[in-house]
């Protein structure tokens, strides 16, 4: 890497960390938590937790390897003594509807050395109608009835884990910064629930060994969420008001939290793989594969960890099934590489800044991320055949709870090129409805490649942002420019945009209510103007779109958008000489929207693109005719320059909470001729032990596909 880029990068972060330095470290309790207590009954509150007291002797297997003795066996009833040393709280409230709840929930919190405890009694007046459908942890629960812990463990009101359960106990939960699916990796907790005659109650053991935080901190934000099937409810133990604004959460104090000696400070993650006609890291169709690889946490501190990845396997990641419709642009598709799952909301500013699909499979790589006070820190660095490096950094500074700074750096050094983005970013909001603003600016320097390539030398990108929020609506104008030779290499940025400058305007609306004829009432209506550096429109057009669910389950949306369009031309910035007159309208009717057994919908497309007549044909639907079983099916057909159809038919069977088998068929047809693809899964995925993973696919354009993958965690 040339040592111009690399200086400026330097400064950069230099920068960044010099805007940090004058902010003391925000108190415990801050001044708009203070604002939020007095604006509503439920909004910011405060529970003192209290220490369960019992003697080792009383302590019970945990019963899940790992994890230490609890104070209680977990089991979902709420009859054992030791609950007589919680806190108790109620009240909740619907912060969509600023009202109370048609069914009470009842809190109870306590701790001890290890863990978090909390249990809740859930009030049903109908407790017949209770939904629990969901057996297999971690895969959503749909419209199940849940219950939900939510901890700010920074008492930042930005990093936020949640902890979930329905009725039958089972589990699933989103750990704040992001990590990988595996539990053993991820960290275990413990929780029970159980129908009773008022309703249902559920237990949470939650260790201090899966949280990240500091040591010498005494105050979590916290919060609770349930969502009542029946009544199509969403209650809050602290009121968040309908913009659900994490500042307004309430907070538990009183905590003694333990040191480095009572967590897991290493954590290795080995696999083994082997297949036939599968491709190597370089993308080579190997007819026989056999490899291996690792990867390695370091959690020396609770708020500091590191993560390194030896020849890790890219080959099991999920295929992406885009739909055939019309697009000017590349999409995004997530990034479910373990690697990059880990502290993935500390490497993020969009897409357009960093995309980490576009990091190559890579020999090795290594991590960090963190918090110091209120900075937050992270670097990422790969290794990749052909010599190939990506280097990403990146630092925020958290000014108060609403507005933050932050300083970038994403670099890679390839065959053909050198290249390099910094950017600076502020933002923030003013009260909790009010103003909301954003600036981003961004430079990019490139060597190495052909001096007549546009993208060569430096590029600059500009984007700013002001609005206007409130409970129900929202107001927001943007501006940005892109240099010709902005050039972010590993960013998702549409070819269209190099060499243009942008104005828009949106107003926005969003309504949720229960218990009349329509449950959800969106729109939005806006207008865009893009023009080139030599002041020629290349993109101009209005739109306006919204939808409504009724009480009975059925959603209409409708959109529609009008203006004109300047395609590219055969180089970076140019544009042709003539433009399109695009017009794209869109209705959608979907049936059963909040069913746990089954929903299906239709979407037409209608318009001209491209300089030709378009339409779309889609419906859709899923099944799940049992508990463990899923299916679903959708058809689509594409009319713009001819005709294509996609048929995709997939399910599952989850025959026991571990073991899994899946399949799906992909049949396309075009004027060219048609293709069929299959693809056939079996997954052990377990809670200790090894997991197992078994593909097969069978492709047209390939020899058949067989992997066999197998990964443990200690």
């Amino acid at each position: 890497m040339h040592q111009l880029p690399l200086i400026r990068a330097t400064l950069i972060f230099c920068y960044a960390f010099v805007i940090a330095g004058p902010f003391e470290v925000r108190a415990a309790v801050s001044s708009s938590t203070v604002e939020a207590v007095s604006s509503s009954p439920q909004a910011g509150r405060i529970l003192e937790v209290p220490k369960v007291q019992t003697e080792a002797g009383d302590r019970v297997s945990s019963g899940v390897a790992g994890l230490k003795p609890t104070a209680l066996e977990i089991d979902g009833n709420l009859d054992d003594p030791s609950w007589a040393s919680a806190v108790t709280s109620a009240n909740f409230w619907c912060s969509f509807e600023n009202r109370e709840p048609s069914d009470a929930t009842e809190v109870l919190v306590m701790m001890d050395g290890d863990y978090l405890y909390f249990g809740f009694r859930l009030y049903d007046s109908e407790p017949e109608s209770i939904q629990a459908r969901r057996t297999v942890r971690d895969t959503g629960f749909a419209y199940d009835d849940v219950i939900t812990v939510e901890l700010d463990t920074y008492f930042n009101r930005r990093d936020i884990s949640s902890f979930s359960m329905n009725p039958l106990g089972t589990q699933s939960d989103d750990l704040a910064g992001g990590r990988s699916e595996k539990v053993e990796w991820k960290g275990d907790w413990l929780g029970a629930a159980t129908k009773t005659e008022y309703g249902w109650s559920a237990e949470f053991a939650i260790p201090f060994s899966v949280l990240n935080y500091r040591s010498q901190d005494t105050v979590f934000g916290l919060n609770f969420k349930r969502y009542q099937s029946r009544t199509r409810e969403y209650s809050w133990w602290a009121d968040v008001s309908p913009l659900n604004l994490s500042e307004m959460m309430g907070s538990m104090t009183g905590l003694e939290l333990p040191e480095l000696e009572s967590r897991k400070v290493w954590t290795f993650m080995p696999f083994v793989l082997a297949g036939k006609n599968i491709p190597n890291k370089s993308g080579t169709i190997k007819d026989t594969l056999v490899t291996g690889g690792i990867d390695i946490r370091y959690q020396p501190r609770p708020d500091w960890t590191g993560v390194i990845s030896l020849n890790p396997d890219f080959s099991q990641v999920e295929d992406a099934v885009e739909d055939i419709s019309f697009s000017y642009t590349e999409k995004a598709v997530a990034d479910n590489r373990p690697f990059f799952a880990e502290g993935a909301d500390y490497f993020s500013d969009g897409e357009k800044y960093f995309y980490s699909n576009r990091v190559a499979d890579f020999d090795y790589g290594a991590k960090t991320f963190g918090r110091y006070g209120a900075n937050q820190f992270a670097v990422l660095a790969t290794g990749a055949p052909d010599d190939r490096n990506d280097f990403v950094g990146r630092w925020i500074h958290e000014i108060d709870e609403r507005h933050s700074a932050t300083g970038t750096v994403v670099a890679t050094r390839q065959t053909a090129y050198d290249n390099m983005l910094g950017l600076l970013r502020f933002d923030g909001r003013r009260g909790q409805r009010g103003l909301t603003y954003a600036a981003d600016l961004a430079m990019t320097d490139t060597s190495d490649l052909y001096e007549a390539d546009p993208r060569s030398g430096e590029g600059t990108h500009f984007n700013g942002s002001l609005g206007w929020q409130e409970d129900y609506w929202s107001l927001s104008g943007t501006m940005d420019r892109y240099d010709v030779n902005y050039f972010p290499a590993l960013a998702l940025l549409s070819e269209d945009l190099p060499g243009t400058r942008g104005y828009s305007t949106n107003l926005s609306y969003y309504r949720e209510q229960s218990n009349k004829l329509w449950r959800v009432l969106e729109g939005n209506v806006g207008y865009t103007l893009r023009e080139t550096e030599s002041g020629d429109v290349q993109n101009r057009k209005w739109y306006v779109g919204g939808s409504v669910e009724f009480e009975s389950q059925i959603r209409t949306s409708l959109y529609a958008e009008e203006g004109p369009y300047r395609p590219v031309g055969d180089e970076r910035g140019e544009f042709r000489d003539y433009m399109y007159q695009d017009r794209y309208y869109s209705a959608t009717v979907d049936f059963l929207t909040r069913s746990n057994v089954v929903s299906f919908g239709a979407q037409y497309d209608w318009g001209q693109l491209g300089s030709g007549d378009y339409e779309h044909y889609l419906i859709y639907g899923w099944w799940r005719p049992v508990d463990t079983v899923q299916m679903q099916v959708s058809h689509e057909i594409t009319e713009s320059f001819g005709r294509t159809e996609q048929t995709i038919a997939s399910g599952s069977w989850q025959f026991t909470p571990e073991d899994s088998v899946g399949g799906r068929i992909i049949v396309y047809s075009s004027e060219y001729g048609s293709d069929n693809y299959y693809r056939l899964t079996y997954g052990r995925k377990v809670r200790q032990g090894i997991d197992l993973y078994l593909v097969y696919d069978n492709s047209p354009y390939q020899d058949e596909q067989y992997s066999i993958k197998l990964v443990k965690t200690f």
